[in-house]
């Protein structure tokens, strides 16, 4: 039996992981809400369920792996948002119209987020120059607001620059709308959206997970790269069920493929601001139903939520 220990284990890929790894009955798993292990600790697997944790443990160990599949050194360029949207500027893969300094910007309304994806989690949106000079934060950058409605999203494996699996889905709604964590998620097959991930990934020479994100910008006719994250992502449920080639490449799993074309996550429902639950109404009907935690984790949190307002 292997030993397993999740880092961050307070992320809901760590719940996700849990069920699937459980029935297989090879694994004996341990958990660790901290970024990282000490170095008397051993485990035959680590899986770190955040940026930080993954950033961590790499520069620690000096090496990342799950079963053959090994997370490279030259993926943490995507944590930083700057270089790596000038390495899609160079391959010739559309983004938005990106600023450093608010000196430069011109256009309004833009988006705001962090330069870095181990960093602060700022993001918002400035509608005009009174918002922009409110924004005091330093570890920042902006962008043109790409404003069609969605995400789209794909999940990858590679080594050495090329992928051996791919999923592709569209995030349909989030919480918050403009960039959080999927609510309502459908299958996607678009062949452009795989094509600029491939050649991103053969740039950078990726190897081991993670997600390329993407807007559609109705003024390009054409998809933008927004960013990387090279960790696994909260959703990874859904690409595991329609794609379980992910579970066998990382943890000899096997299991069957499931064609489900949309997912609804209820303990988002639940977490969400209300006020879209008109629009997540519909796609309950005829959506399957997954949670990324107990839902009584969700009506707890979002209680607090609700005393802190």
């Amino acid at each position: 039996m292997q030993t397993v220990l999740f880092l961050q284990s307070n992320r809901e890929q760590a719940y996700t992981f849990t069920k699937f790894l459980k029935k297989s009955k090879k694994f004996e798993l341990f958990y660790d809400k901290k970024t990282k292990i000490s170095p008397s600790q051993n485990y035959d697997i680590v899986i770190p369920c955040g940026a930080a944790s993954t950033s961590l443990y790499f520069m620690d160990r000096g090496v990342l792996k799950i079963g053959d599949m090994e997370f490279a050194e030259e993926n943490f360029i995507t944590f930083d948002k700057i270089k790596t949207l000038d390495i899609c500027r160079r391959i010739g893969i559309p983004i938005p119209n990106t600023y450093v300094r608010k000196e430069e910007i011109n256009e309004f309304p833009v988006f705001y987020k962090s330069l870095r994806e181990d960093s602060y989690r700022e993001r918002g949106i400035a509608r005009t120059a009174e918002d922009l000079a409110k924004i005091k934060s330093k570890t920042v950058f902006y962008q043109e607001l790409i404003t069609s409605l969605g995400t789209y999203s794909v999940g990858y494996l590679a080594d050495r620059g090329k992928i051996t699996a791919i999923f592709s889905q569209k995030e349909v709604i989030s919480v918050p709308y403009h960039g959080g964590s999927a609510v309502v998620l459908e299958k996607n097959e678009d062949k452009r959206l795989i094509e600029y991930t491939e050649r991103i990934v053969k740039e950078i020479g990726y190897s081991g997970w993670g997600l390329a994100e993407y807007k559609y910008c109705d003024k390009r006719q054409d998809y933008v790269f927004m960013e990387i994250n090279a960790k696994f992502w909260a959703s990874i449920e859904f690409t595991f069920l329609n794609e379980p080639i992910f579970l066998k490449l990382l943890f000899d799993i096997d299991e069957k493929p499931r064609d489900i074309k949309k997912a609804v996550f209820i303990n988002r429902v639940i977490q969400s601001d209300f006020s879209v639950f008109p629009r997540i109404f519909p796609h309950l009907i005829g959506g399957k139903w997954l949670k990324t935690e107990p839902l009584s984790f969700a009506i707890k949190e979002r209680l607090q939520n609700k005393r802190k307002s």
